[in-house]
């Protein structure tokens, strides 16, 4: 009778240090952050005072309009370029598909605020080393790729840099588990390439192409480091309440009102989760291999 009680209690001890953490440095805040956003400044029972003012702020729908226009931009450029150049690197094999996956994977080991600063030098063509394509291209100074809708683009490019090598891994490693039996059946009966990888391989890597859209709607909606880094630069150009994270930070900074900031923060968080709980009833990521199966 030990063992197999030994056997039922692996997975949970596996998973402990993961919940810990899980519960010390997220849910614990985000209750904290609810009991927070109905309190007044002077910590008195405000009701839904702070939510409704969060909603009323001019400053809500341009950091929500901006953050959309971002995510619009590098959400697909994310799926396309991730399960493209994953399905590349599957198809070629050897050791060329070995030093592009780590190519492509190295510029995930600059993030956040360091990404920034780097891509803050990338963006200045007086001693970026892409001057010479940044002056063709009528780039003077980086104010004039930050202007207008400039700003989405250059967090879209900074973003895909960091995040997309990551996921390439994660989906070529689910690509190298596809049954080479089902592959061969496949080109046996006469399916092209393209038959192939449309009714084989894209399904099967449906859950991590899922996940990568949950994860990276969770990352672009809570976006700060980013355009608070660049505005030291550029500061005509990128507003202090450019997005919502960062609109949510002046609430608490800059007004000391942290039942607002705590409200929006819940507001961002309520979106993911409903993004994510669409995403997974639509795709079945934690389908049972039964319920796969059957359809």
């Amino acid at each position: 009778m030990t063992q197999p009680r030994k056997r039922h209690a692996a997975p949970y001890l596996f998973l402990a240090p993961y919940l810990i953490f899980l519960a010390v440095f997220g849910v614990a805040p985000a209750v904290y952050a609810v009991w927070v956003s109905f309190e007044t400044p002077e910590a008195a029972f405000a009701g839904l005072a702070n939510w409704t003012a969060v909603l009323a702020d001019a400053r809500l729908l341009p950091s929500v309009r901006n953050v959309g226009t971002y995510l619009g931009l590098w959400l697909p450029t994310m799926l396309v370029l991730v399960t493209g150049l994953s399905l590349l690197a599957h198809q070629r094999g050897g050791r060329l598909s070995a030093a592009s996956r780590f190519a492509w994977y190295l510029p995930g080991a600059v993030t956040g605020a360091a990404a920034a600063l780097l891509w803050l030098f990338m963006l200045s063509p007086g001693i970026s080393p892409f001057s010479p394509l940044l002056r063709l291209a009528g780039v003077s100074s980086g104010t004039d790729l930050l202007s207008g809708q400039g700003l989405p683009v250059v967090l879209t490019v900074m973003a895909t840099t960091v995040t997309a090598g990551g996921w390439i891994v994660v989906v070529y490693a689910a690509l190298n588990t596809v049954p080479p039996e089902i592959l061969e059946a496949a080109r046996v009966d006469g399916a092209t390439a393209w038959q192939v990888t449309r009714y084989i391989k894209l399904r099967h890597i449906r859950p991590q192409l899922s996940l990568m859209l949950i994860s990276s709607f969770a990352y672009g909606t809570q976006i700060f480091v980013e355009p608070q880094v660049l505005r030291s630069a550029f500061t005509s150009q990128v507003s202090e309440t450019w997005s919502v994270n960062q609109l949510a930070y002046f609430f608490a900074t800059q007004r000391g009102n942290f039942g607002m900031a705590a409200s929006l923060s819940l507001m961002l968080l309520g979106v993911g989760l409903l993004v994510a709980a669409i995403v997974i009833a639509k795709t079945d990521l934690y389908a049972t291999g039964a319920r796969k199966g059957a359809r």
